[in-house]
């Protein structure tokens, strides 16, 4: 009686612990948008697409993780949201670091968590440039360096893009671009035409690795397969 009574406190102590250390897998969405719409979004210096932009992050990097198996966001992100004929503005949406500890004591690391689930950022006329006659200019002397950069950057054509989507069957799966991470599939984003390099991984998991060549206005859609490591 007394050894049944004891497997019977043990298997409860051990549900119990499965249920407290059993990692999140739920996602929660990240909105931003813009004011005016349809402003270029690069997140941590790589094109993420253009506002009202959406995408899935674990709930781990939204709330503080209920255990040392969740989900963490490990480094800081810096959103930066730029258009046509206003200032480009830059934010942090991420705080940090914090740290954790495993329960055991022999790990521990940082991690940080987004401030938001929605970041709506009003953006900033720029000044219409002073018009200068290229007659004045030439008189001017000085001021012709400065009215060369001006009309230069008003014709500078604005960045190309193509259009790639991931999509995978392992749930919250990395993906980074030019080793910058970029979310977790499934998702889409604006990427600069060009050679990119792609990689997805998760846990326990192959790393999928793949060189792309993104052309204008392409439309793509990668479902990255990762093998399960030996």
């Amino acid at each position: 009686m007394q050894a049944s009574w004891r497997r019977h406190i043990y298997a409860s102590f051990a549900l119990l612990a499965a249920s407290l250390l059993a990692p999140r897998t739920n996602a929660d969405n990240l909105t931003i948008t813009s004011s005016p719409p349809g402003a270029t979004i690069e997140i941590d210096g790589s094109a993420a697409g253009v506002t009202p932009y959406h995408i899935k992050y674990p709930g781990g990097y939204f709330h503080k993780p209920h255990s040392v198996f969740g989900e963490r966001l490990e480094h800081s992100i810096k959103v930066r949201i730029s258009m046509k004929g206003y200032a480009v503005k830059e934010t942090m949406v991420t705080d940090g670091p914090f740290d954790w500890v495993s329960i055991n004591g022999k790990h521990h690391g940082k991690y940080w968590l987004l401030t938001s689930d929605h970041f709506d950022i009003r953006l900033e006329p720029l000044a219409k440039p002073t018009e200068v006659s290229f007659e004045a200019a030439e008189k001017a002397g000085p001021l012709r360096p400065a009215h060369d950069r001006a009309r230069a950057a008003l014709e500078h054509p604005l960045p190309e893009f193509g259009s790639v989507t991931f999509t995978s069957d392992t749930a919250s799966a990395e993906i980074f671009v030019d080793q910058k991470f970029m979310g977790q599939a499934p998702a889409t984003f604006r990427l600069a035409i060009g050679s990119h390099h792609i990689e997805v991984k998760s846990a326990g998991k192959r790393t999928w690795i793949r060189d792309l060549e993104v052309l204008r206005d392409s439309q793509l859609t990668l479902h990255p397969v990762l093998e399960q490591q030996p």
